[in-house]
């Protein structure tokens, strides 16, 4: 029997699954990632025509203007309260729901549907929750006697507010991944680590936490992706009112 061609049509057959996904992957990523850097070096107006090579003088344009660096400043702020407590309250309430009982269901359930909503649809609900003028929050404030903040045009409130949209929103699809994570750790490492003395805590840090490690690493990963891509919650919820609107680098791209 001829090994190596043999090993040589698994590759084959291996490489023709793979292939469609090269195929969009350089279609939808390669293709104009390549055109955005080369296009980057020409100056054109928005019909792509009448191009003139200019060298890096856009990327000379961008690192002198302070919208960038101050959309730099601010995204890496957004992504720093963003991630940490995304993942940890995901994985504090993926712990907490990881039994097999009817209401934990209904839990699993009430917390992954904000992930299935438009975020636009929630930081506007949000937004007129704590508007000033009209929103409920502010007018139970003023029932209360309490001071009241125009949270979204204050510079101070503004990006919290956006990270607990952004947690509110995303931080189900990151518990399902977690707990999906956590039902696959086998229960005889649990009852082992017990008949040994070990406590909860011990169990979490050194069975736990080590068993979904590859998971919590998956979605760091993508929380971080996600956040550098902010947007629809910043422009929804600020409206051009505070520093944030002017600072997150996806509105200054597209603008």
């Amino acid at each position: 029997m001829n090994w190596k061609g043999l090993a040589w049509n698994k590759s084959a057959v291996g490489f023709l699954f793979v292939l469609p996904s090269l195929v969009v992957m350089a279609v939808f990523v390669i293709v104009p990632l390549l055109f955005s850097l080369i296009s980057s070096l020409f100056s054109f107006d928005i019909m792509l025509q009448n191009f003139k090579f200019i060298g890096f003088d856009n990327y000379h344009t961008v690192l002198e203007d302070d919208r960038f660096w101050n959309s730099l400043k601010n995204t890496i702020y957004f992504v720093v309260g963003n991630v940490p407590l995304q993942i940890a309250l995901s994985l504090l309430v993926a712990v907490a729901i990881n039994k097999r009982s009817r209401l934990n269901i209904v839990f699993r359930t009430v917390y992954f549907l904000p992930v299935v909503c438009s975020m636009t649809i929630i930081a506007m609900a949000i937004a007129m929750m704590f508007d000033f003028n009209i929103g409920i929050v502010p007018a139970l404030m003023r029932q209360f006697g309490l001071p009241v903040v125009d949270v979204f045009n204050d510079t101070t409130w503004a990006m919290p507010a956006i990270i607990l949209i952004s947690v509110y929103k995303s931080f189900g699809f990151t518990m399902i991944i977690l707990l999906a994570a956590l039902q696959g750790v086998p229960e005889s490492l649990y009852e082992a680590a017990e008949i040994d003395g070990a406590g909860r805590t011990a169990m979490f840090f050194r069975i736990t936490l080590p068993s979904i490690a590859t998971s919590i690493a998956f979605v760091v990963i993508t929380s971080i992706i996600g956040s550098f891509q902010v947007f629809d919650q910043v422009y929804v919820t600020t409206k051009g009112g505070t520093d944030v609107q002017d600072g997150n680098n996806r509105t200054i791209h597209l603008r």
